[in-house]
């Protein structure tokens, strides 16, 4: 499938700020099973985003602001081409030993806790990873309500469980700690959820999680009890949010920030 992506985000501060340094993780990943064909980063004030690549594979931008700024605006364009079915063949070479160990230990935001255990202890002990993953998904889409604005973005997996509501970051979060805790190998993916072909999707942002399945990783969105198909668009992955936020920074100055995001997603089955 072939999908467009424009994101843009304003940041604006209550005083002016200096030594301002961001990274970005927006930009559709030229990987993971899926082909970037074209993509941009604009920014205002104009600045060099620097391409760098972390622990997990992913490739994102460094940027510095050095001067004062009162605001910054980043636009992304992008179009991308995904495949039919992620798991038909590998997409990445064979993860190993310290990456199969990385994504099986708990996080602070996916705890191994026993809250957690209790509520997944129904799921029997003897089914292969692909049916267990999707046992813990049906569960947690069951279970609990999708409501924006019920956590925040500092929101653990418990977090979810004390409320019952919270959105596609949380359901992952605590789908990540249910299959760790059962030792299956998992990481949070972060990217878009585009609409069906020739539509168009305003609040596309999304969160998922794939499991390690022999060497294979397999998707599952929790949040709309969906496997992994070719809507769906990685910008980066990671144990949890933590590693994979879309922008993450600091600066200099005591100033308050605030933001706003728009997003445009469309989608066909052939590049137009």
């Amino acid at each position: 499938m072939h999908i467009a992506v424009h994101w843009e985000s304003t940041y604006r501060y209550s005083e002016p700020v200096r030594l301002l340094h961001t990274e970005l993780r927006v930009l559709p990943a030229n990987g993971f099973g899926q082909r970037r064909l074209e993509g941009a980063i604009e920014l205002t004030p104009a600045a060099h985003p620097h391409e760098l690549r972390d622990a997990f594979g992913n490739a994102y931008h460094h940027v510095d602001f050095l001067e004062e700024v009162d605001q910054i605006h980043v636009a992304v364009s992008a179009e991308v081409e995904t495949r039919a079915d992620p798991g038909e063949e590998p997409a990445e070479a064979p993860p190993g030993p310290l990456v199969r160990y990385l994504y099986g230990m708990p996080t602070a935001r996916a705890p191994h806790d026993p809250a957690i255990a209790a509520l997944f202890d129904a799921i029997p002990g003897d089914l292969d990873a692909i049916d267990t993953g999707r046992a813990i998904a049906d569960l947690i889409h069951g279970r609990f309500i999708f409501e924006v604005g019920s956590t925040d973005v500092a929101a653990t997996a418990l977090d979810l469980i004390r409320v019952q509501r919270g959105v596609c970051q949380d359901f992952s979060h605590l789908m990540l700690a249910a299959l760790r805790l059962r030792g299956i190998p998992a990481r949070y993916v972060s990217g878009y959820l585009a609409p069906l072909e020739g539509e168009e999707s305003a609040e596309a942002s999304h969160a998922w999680v794939q499991l390690l399945a022999g060497d294979r990783w397999w998707g599952f969105d929790a949040a709309n009890d969906l496997l992994q198909d070719e809507r769906y668009v990685i910008t980066a992955v990671g144990r949890d949010y933590d590693d994979a936020p879309p922008l993450r920074g600091t600066y200099a100055g005591v100033a308050t920030e605030e933001w706003s995001t728009t997003l445009r997603v469309r989608t066909s089955t052939s590049q137009q």
